[in-house]
């Protein structure tokens, strides 16, 4: 045990592979076995009445034994920290740009999606969209021939010649790959990225149209929940109060249909998250589909299109996704999808873990109406209740968890706090030692494409967040035909 933990910590600060570092790691054990039974024969000969010159030769021998293969231990692992990470504090090395490479514009305003099919009739919607670039990143089943007009196709290959950190620790055929995009779009200029998925059809004319693309201008019809409770459902506020958003916690669904109360969003905070919602099969979870949807009829909801957009207050939590979503500048670090999670975790762990570190640099978390249709293909929803497990038996704790996180008064800046809350939630049993590995090699890769550190948020009047109360009466929907 004391050996398993040496070497999970060892791990997680130089951010490797974890089969990498057991190979790396191993003269630690050897050393750990040799001093044991050293100890042990040394106590059966002095128990024997060995002299003690026997004792002080035998002892003198076997420690420069272990000295050396401590050593090579030692020597072991810092080649292994600056081989993988080239990691000094927080000071990285600029990783340097393949030919190719070279040749893509800079843009501030990138949408990251990827994909294992050819083109798709969305995908060419979002190419087509002005002012803005697309990055789509491949897997091992994606077509080698990949092209769009105005997208950077990222395939295998070229993901490696990148040569990002999280690259080593991506698995393949995982959704987690998106991870490589986002830093491409980061390294070419963004300052606000979209994500989505190819199957979702952009309902609106535009992003703009759907989101708060410039901070400049803040909406004036954005509303903030008033923070009486721990979770809402969103949808609600959208004119769908009979369904709930994956991840949402089951213990609080009941909760959920009472009246919320609302105010002016103030100057105080920043819509630095922003989710848009999903007409026609939105993103519920498997329970809902399994006891509410009609065998053989699709679900096909619509969201009410006239209701305002609605921001989170700190201490206010609630899911949201990676289908439909744009962040700021100042929350580009918190794109990153973890990979000890399952597939329908994976997103919403994410969700919750930005969500918290969010508050940390005066940021919000805003949802807006339905500005995509998602057209689902029927499939089985047991293998999805099996996938999201997790989130039925975890989504309350994780929730009473990350409100309740204070940052340590030790961190110098965010991306300590950011490493702080990622060890706390491992710890906590939410994922596992790999994602903690995967966001200290994450930060460093930030830095490298050169995203600057965001300041933490230290606010002079926490009220400023809050205008006067807003009367605003939720309007019914249309849920399933």
């Amino acid at each position: 045990m004391v050996y398993y933990n040496v070497v999970q910590r060892l791990w997680e600060n130089a951010g490797v592979p974890m089969t990498d570092f057991l190979v790396l790691s191993s003269p630690l054990l050897i050393c750990s076995l040799l001093v044991a039974c050293w100890c042990a024969l040394l106590r059966k000969k002095v128990a024997r009445g060995t002299s003690i010159r026997w004792r002080f030769a035998m002892s003198s021998r076997d420690t420069r034994f272990i000295a050396s293969a401590v050593i090579v231990a030692a020597s072991l692992f810092l080649a292994a920290r600056f081989l993988y990470t080239r990691y000094d504090g927080d000071n990285f090395t600029p990783t340097p740009m393949p030919e190719w490479e070279k040749q893509v514009k800079n843009n501030s305003k990138w949408i990251v999606v990827t994909t294992i099919q050819s083109p798709t009739k969305p995908m060419i919607r979002l190419s087509k969209l002005s002012g803005w670039s697309v990055v789509v990143v491949g897997d091992t089943k994606t077509p080698a021939d990949w092209s769009l007009s105005n997208c950077v196709f990222l395939s295998v290959e070229r993901q490696k010649e990148l040569n990002y950190r999280i690259h080593k620790l991506l698995p393949y055929r995982a959704y987690s790959r998106k991870n490589i995009g986002y830093l491409f779009a980061i390294r070419h200029g963004a300052h606000v990225i979209y994500e989505t998925d190819d199957d979702n059809e952009l309902i609106a004319n535009s992003i703009e149209e759907a989101f708060q693309v410039d901070l400049k201008h803040l909406n004036k019809d954005l509303m903030v929940y008033t923070p009486e409770r721990s979770t809402v459902n969103p949808y609600v506020h959208f004119g769908q109060g009979s369904i709930w958003p994956r991840g949402f916690p089951l213990s609080d669904i009941a909760h959920s249909y009472k009246p919320v109360r609302y105010s002016k969003y103030g100057t105080g905070l920043m819509p630095l998250i922003q989710q848009g919602l999903a007409n026609g099969d939105p993103d519920v979870d498997a329970i809902f589909r399994l006891t509410r949807k009609e065998a053989g009829k699709k679900i096909v909801v619509k969201f009410d299109e006239k209701a305002p957009p609605v921001a989170l207050p700190p201490s206010m939590m609630t899911p949201f996704n990676s289908q439909n979503t744009l962040f700021h500048y100042q929350a580009l670090w918190g794109m990153l999808i973890p990979i000890t999670t399952t597939f329908r975790v994976c997103d919403i762990w994410r969700g919750y873990w930005a969500q918290r570190l969010n508050w940390e640099v005066g940021g919000t978390l805003t949802f807006s109406t339905a500005s995509v249709y998602q057209d689902r293909n029927e499939h089985d929803y047991t293998l999805d209740y099996a996938d999201e497990v997790d989130l039925y038996n975890d989504a309350g704790r994780l929730v009473k968890f990350l409100i309740s996180w204070r940052a340590p008064s030790s961190a110098s800046g965010f991306f300590d706090v950011a490493r702080a809350l990622s060890t706390d939630m491992a710890a906590a049993g939410f994922w596992k030692s790999g994602d903690v590995a995967l966001i200290n090699a994450w930060i460093g890769d930030l830095i490298s494409v050169g995203y600057k550190e965001p300041p933490l948020y230290k606010p002079s009047n926490p009220k400023a967040a809050f205008g006067g109360n807003v009367a605003y009466q939720p309007k019914p929907g249309v849920t399933c035909k």
